[in-house]
This record gives structure tokens, sequence and C-alpha cells, in this order.
């Protein structure tokens, strides 16, 4: 199972979001670890590029998030590189 952290900029974009942001975004990386993180969230019809490891992706419940991960299957990590928040 992959596990998920952030890189230094985004680490402190997550702690200038609002608890509801931050709510969002673990429970979204949380989901997004527990399958392949390379597929998740893939659309039907959406080519597999399995070697496409930097994935941006829409989230919390009314997509007003973007995070764009890194994944790094040597090391089972999922890197947070950019946070961009429209939510309150």
């Amino acid at each position: 199972m992959y596990r998920w952290d952030f890189d230094d900029p985004a680490r402190q974009h997550f702690a200038s979001l609002s608890s509801a942001g931050q709510d969002e975004l673990a429970a979204f990386m949380n989901a997004a670890v527990l399958v392949d993180p390379v597929e998740y969230q893939r659309h039907p019809g959406e080519p597999a590029e399995p070697t496409k490891l930097l994935r941006t992706l829409h989230f919390g419940r009314h997509h007003e998030g973007l995070v764009t991960f890194l994944v790094y299957p040597p090391d089972d990590l999922v890197l947070v590189v950019q946070i961009q928040w429209l939510g309150d």
C-alpha cells in the first residue's frame, strides 16, 4: 500500500487551508493511496498511461480543490506537490 506526504511548499499551503479544506484533501489522499494512485479516478475511455506518474485531480465535495501529486513506486510514496483550494 502507498503512503502519502507533502513536499515543503505543499505542506505550508496545507497548513494555511481551512479545516474543511484540510479534511477534504486528507480524505481524498487517503482514498487515493488505498488503490493504485496512477489509476485512481481515471475516467472511462481515458487512455491508461502507466508511465505518467504526475497527476492532477479535483477533490472536495463540489470539486473546489485541485491537487497535484507525484507517484513514486520504489518507495510506495505519493508526494503532494501542489494544492489549489477555492473553498472557504
